[in-house]
């Protein structure tokens, strides 16, 4: 085993040298207060910024807060809207595909009867019907 010497003249090495001392870091100056740096809530207004507001900015603040509630809820319900309208889509395209798979296994199970492999075609009408019955069955679940 080579001792501490001979690995360390193997290594070629060098001396460490001073680092670069970095400059420290200054936070910049603002004028603003920490709080509002931070994102405000419209609808949950501290009930010290209500008690300086004058009733003119009390109505207007509460139409804005109503205009921003229903702005919400309208995006909500469309959102909900587009979803259910993808949905719907998305369910009779797996039927329709669903249904002409099963066109064409049914006619397959019938030719391949018809050509003298009975047991075949027994055998994949068994397997047709069982995952036409189950995806039937899910989908009256439902």
């Amino acid at each position: 085993m080579p001792d501490d010497e001979e690995k360390q003249s193997k290594l070629n090495l060098s001396q460490p040298t001073d680092a670069e001392l970095l400059p420290p870091v200054v936070p910049p100056d603002t004028k603003t207060p920490f709080t509002f740096n931070q994102q405000v809530n419209i609808q949950n207004i501290p009930s010290q910024a209500w008690d300086r507001l004058s009733p003119d900015q009390i109505v207007d603040l509460s139409k804005t807060i109503i205009d921003q509630v229903d702005k919400i809820d309208r995006r909500h319900f469309q959102w909900a809207m587009d979803r259910a309208g993808r949905s719907e889509k998305n369910q009779y395209r797996a039927m329709a595909i669903g249904g002409a798979i099963a066109i064409v296994g049914i006619i397959g199970v019938v030719f391949l009867s018809s050509q003298g492999h009975e047991v075949v075609a027994a055998i994949l009408g068994t397997f047709l019907a069982t995952v036409v019955a189950v995806v039937l069955g899910n989908r009256l679940l439902r």
